[in-house]
């Protein structure tokens, strides 16, 4: 199954480039083709870079803590106030860049970890 996706990247110049994903079969039907085509400098590199892919490199994950007045929060964890109430991240952020946290039981919530930190805090991570 062949798919094509157009990509933008920002370089010294921006340029779009074109990302195939092809199953092995179509990797080899491709560079047959390419292999005997006329042989323009840029069929040479198309062939070049069928015959020696490069494994793409993997990306550093995703930094999922907040820190907040001297404490790193897990954004994958749950917090318990001092009233006992938990509290867990929603995955949005307030306008200022905060993470946002909603009361275990609420669909909607609008408070964020600085403001539940500072008016119920301290906050326990609750470990399963």
């Amino acid at each position: 199954m062949a798919s094509a996706q157009y990509e933008t990247r920002t370089e010294t110049v921006e340029k779009t480039v074109v990302v195939l994903t092809l199953t092995e079969g179509e990797a080899d039907a491709l560079r047959d083709i390419v292999g005997a085509s006329d042989g323009t400098r840029t069929m040479a590199r198309i062939y070049e870079a069928l015959s020696n892919p490069t494994s793409p490199a993997q990306p550093a994950p995703a930094a999922e803590t907040f820190e907040y007045d001297g404490v790193t929060y897990d954004l994958n964890a749950k917090y318990r106030d001092r009233d006992g109430d938990v509290w867990s991240f929603t995955g949005k952020l307030s306008g200022s860049g905060v993470p946002r946290v909603t009361h275990t039981g609420y669909a909607d919530n609008y408070d964020t970890i600085a403001e539940i930190a500072d008016n119920y805090g301290p906050l326990t991570k609750v470990t399963p």
